[in-house]
């Protein structure tokens, strides 16, 4: 299939790289698959300190909070609170899931290209850009995404609503242990050039380098 170059903003620059696609005026530089066996072991152990960062993160950011605005050090608890506690928490969770795939699939979509959405079951969800390429800084952007906007729209809860948030606290945390995949593949591409160009695939990516030495000469990488 051919590969579509996306650039909503730099037209002229997203047609010279067109053409140095289209040509074959590029040399493959690193590729990530996410759900490979060699990479399951390490990005778990990556979700677990995740996960342990963001629990501990939110739940002191809630006390903080509920302390602050109540003077109070703590809500008093019954059977029944537990209970509907655990079930908004893991309901908020599934809820947060299809979410976190939509702000990857609207980044895409405001840099100009198609989202598309699956399941790798029974791992995970995932919002890909089928046959579609990005500069490096795009595609960061795109996988930065989820974890930064809902992480703010938590904090901003917790601080506003610190009564409420204890019930959308495995969503929150969820969300920060969930990214492990995307702070994965941003680790690998920091420390290519901001000059590749990154092909989606369905559960990671393929790097490429333009060749051609006019479009080095022509094409700056997309700040």
């Amino acid at each position: 299939m051919p590969i579509t170059m996306i650039d909503r903003f730099h037209p002229g620059r997203r047609a010279l790289l067109q053409a140095a696609i289209d040509a074959g005026q590029i040399q493959q530089v690193d590729e990530l698959a996410l759900l490979e066996p060699e990479q399951m072991l390490p990005m778990a152990r990556l979700s677990l300190r995740l996960f342990l960062f963001g629990g501990i993160f939110f739940v002191v950011l809630n006390l903080a909070a509920y302390t602050w605005r109540t003077g109070q050090h703590g809500a008093a608890l019954n059977p029944g609170l537990v209970f509907l506690w655990i079930g908004i928490n893991i309901l908020s969770y599934i809820v947060m899931l299809p979410i976190h795939e939509l702000l990857h699939g609207a980044t895409i979509a405001l840099l100009g290209g198609k989202p598309h959405y699956g399941a790798k079951m029974p791992f995970a969800l995932y919002c890909g850009a089928k046959d579609q390429m990005f500069s490096r800084n795009y595609y960061l952007a795109i996988a930065l995404a989820p974890l930064v906007v809902i992480s703010l729209a938590a904090i901003i809860f917790t601080l506003l609503a610190p009564g409420l948030s204890p019930f959308v606290l495995f969503a929150s945390v969820g969300n920060v242990s969930g990214a492990a995949g995307d702070l994965w593949a941003i680790r690998r591409l920091r420390a290519l050039p901001a000059s590749v160009l990154v092909e989606d695939l369905e559960t990671g990516y393929r790097a490429w380098q333009v060749t051609s030495p006019g479009a080095h000469g022509t094409i700056e990488p997309t700040a």
